[in-house]
């Protein structure tokens, strides 16, 4: 998203419901939010006024690109991708 801005999340922060609520808020303003090399999401409004979230996990430092890249039209079900991946390894499959 053109003129967006990327906010900065500490890896554990989603895990809490202030990190939650800091995503959401995120999804909504249309920012990008990224966690270190762990993830990163950006979202736009889809044309049928939902919302579609791109998540875009682990990132390869030799190659500079990330490994996956994983949709979701839910907040909360992005949220809790991200945390069974912050809490696990596993990269989420998406919707």
């Amino acid at each position: 998203m053109a003129g967006s801005t990327t906010i900065e999340m500490a890896p554990g922060q989603i895990l809490s419901e202030v990190g939650a609520d800091v995503f959401r808020r995120i999804v909504r303003s249309g920012d990008t939010l990224r966690c270190s090399h762990l993830w990163m999401m950006s979202a736009h409004r889809a044309n049928d006024g939902g919302i579609e979230i791109e998540l875009y996990c682990s990132l390869n430092t030799r190659t500079d690109h990330w490994d996956a890249e994983i949709y979701y039209d839910s907040i909360d079900r992005a949220i809790v991708a991200l945390r069974d991946y912050e809490r696990t390894g596993n990269i989420p499959e998406g919707e």
